[in-house]
């Protein structure tokens, strides 16, 4: 029964797109069971700082060893299943440590699924220059037939620019906005993209759209919502 599943977040990477994590669980239970009841959700909101950190350095080993702990503290509480409510901290997903005692729902799976079904070929990617310049999304699009365009050094310099001095602070700007949406275009008639891969949970708190630049907006944050949402209700 749905209301026997509790759904873990580790949250705090960053706090702005964990909160939205939330508000989009909320949203989308309404939508999908609109009966007047919630999910059974726990939060457990990482030291951040520390993560980014040890991102910066592409010491994923590291990353796994905060992870581990936060994903056994949601077991203990009750959670049946959980996810990490960011991109990049799915670079170290098989590493973390000590490894999950209950599933995980992956981000990049989620994203994969719902490209496929959008009927997607060549998608950009935005996100924080970790997840940008990793094989993150590519290695996993690949087999599925999907291509994962990363921009180029200087785009990426600019979309990370804006995510870590704007976005993961809460600020949004709409020369930002407008910054981004430069870049997606330039990927549009540059690297004939078909759609945009917002491949950082913060970006969804700038471009809220459905479309960027005329092309089609994966949101990843949405997507993973919406698949934690079907298991919460018991259609996946």
């Amino acid at each position: 029964m749905s209301e026997e599943r509790v759904l873990g977040i580790v949250g705090g990477t960053g706090p702005e797109s964990t909160v939205d994590y939330y508000r989009s669980l909320i949203t989308t239970w309404r939508r999908l069971r609109p009966d007047g009841s919630y999910p059974r959700v726990i939060i457990n909101s990482i030291e951040a700082g520390r993560v980014f950190r040890s991102l910066g350095e592409a010491d994923f080993d590291a990353v796994g060893r905060d992870l581990g702990p936060a994903v056994e503290a949601l077991a203990a509480a009750g959670c049946q299943r959980a996810l990490l409510a960011s991109n990049a901290s799915h670079l170290a997903f098989d590493r973390i440590e000590p490894i999950p005692s209950i599933p995980l729902i992956h981000i990049v799976e989620a994203a994969r699924a719902a490209a496929t079904k959008a009927g997607h070929r060549r998608l950009g990617m935005l996100g924080t220059s970790f997840v940008m310049e990793s094989d993150l999304y590519s290695a996993r699009f690949a087999p599925a037939g999907l291509d994962v365009i990363a921009p180029t050094p200087a785009e990426r310099e600019r979309v990370h620019a804006i995510y870590f001095g704007e976005l993961v602070a809460g600020i949004v700007r709409e020369e930002s906005r407008d910054a981004l949406t430069e870049v997606v275009a330039a990927m549009r008639d540059r690297d004939r993209i078909d759609a945009v891969i917002l491949g950082g949970t913060e970006l969804a708190l700038i471009l809220t759209e459905p479309t960027c630049a005329r092309l089609p907006v994966l949101n990843t944050a949405e997507i993973h919502v919406e698949a934690a949402v079907d298991w919460l209700i018991g259609s996946a």
